[in-house]
């Protein structure tokens, strides 16, 4: 996308959220995102995705600060670098990526929170737990979840809104909890907190009984901040539904009496979270080419002078 043909997909409310959220000025943001782009390709050490929605993306996630998404390009390059059979050339044609999103395992719930925002659910127990082990590696569940990130990515309610994380441990035990504890899995979740792209506004646990204490004794040590602040426990599901609109929630999390929109079964979200990422298949290629994204140490200045810099406000 050239920078003369991007067209603002906001309305006008999310507009005026993402100037007062986070410092975007529509007649600045397009010089914005030349400066960044100017500086990306500036650097010896680092190639990045200069079109215009992947810089855009960086500079909402960072406020509009230029130190800030110079940062995190660094972050991010030097992640996936490390990280490239999680991230390149995810392909959502694949029978794991199909197959773990058909039988509803991780979806995309159709539509928006009040708030603008993107609900993704992840339902443990839909794949047995001794199959989970037989057939998939860790690396291979991280390709489908970023997949499905990237299938987002473009998003502009994504990119200003934020995500919301719904984890369903309905069914969980401490034999399952090793998949959490994978050494692979921690390493991963450590290293990439600051190589995250987005808004992660709420962390919902759905049923997870006495086990909270010991998922979060696991990620608790290296989360962020406003990330622990934003963690939330279930018991119930009335407890949900003030986080969660039923309208977006598959029908098995619904009351009898409920007599509003119904998006669907969790097989059928699945399914529909699978369709929607393989119609997206070329983009998604695109988006994960990992000429894209590269990283070399050995060829950073030691040095560098930061400019262009924009007042942060609180995320």
């Amino acid at each position: 996308m050239a920078e003369n043909e991007y067209i603002c997909t906001l309305e006008e409310k999310y507009i005026k959220k993402a100037r007062d959220e986070l410092n975007e000025i529509p007649s600045d943001r397009l010089s914005a995102v030349k400066a960044l782009r100017d500086w990306v390709n500036e650097q010896e050490h680092l190639t990045f995705d200069t079109r215009t929605f992947s810089l855009l993306r960086i500079l909402r996630h960072s406020k509009f600060s230029q130190s800030k998404a110079r940062y995190t390009i660094e972050k991010v390059a030097c992640f996936y670098s490390k990280n490239r059979n999680s991230f390149s050339n995810l392909d959502s044609r694949s029978d794991v990526v199909q197959e773990v999103l058909r039988r509803g395992h991780l979806m995309v719930l159709p539509g928006y929170d009040d708030d603008g925002r993107v609900i993704m659910l992840y339902k443990l127990n839909m794949i047995p737990f001794e199959e989970l082990k037989k057939k998939y590696r860790f690396s291979e569940f991280m390709k489908v979840m970023n997949v499905v990130f990237v299938s987002l990515m473009k998003d502009e309610m994504f990119q200003v809104n934020g995500i919301v994380l719904l984890f369903d441990m309905t069914g969980i035990n401490l034999k399952i909890m090793t998949l959490f504890n994978d050494p692979d899995s921690v390493d991963y979740q450590k290293d990439g907190q600051d190589a995250q792209i987005g808004r992660i506004k709420g962390i919902h646990y759905y049923n997870v009984g006495s086990l909270f204490e010991t998922i979060f004794s696991i990620y608790k040590p290296f989360m962020k901040k406003k990330h622990k602040e934003r963690t939330h426990v279930h018991g119930t599901l009335e407890s949900l539904y003030k986080h969660i609109p039923k309208r977006m929630l598959p029908r098995e999390y619904l009351p009898d009496d409920y007599d509003g929109p119904i998006c669907g079964s969790l097989l059928e979200i699945g399914a529909q979270t699978a369709d929607r990422v393989l119609m997206m298949r070329d983009d998604i290629l695109d988006i994960s080419n990992p000429a894209h994204l590269s990283y070399n140490e050995s060829k950073k200045p030691a040095t560098e002078v930061l400019q262009h810099f924009r007042k942060l406000n609180v995320d």
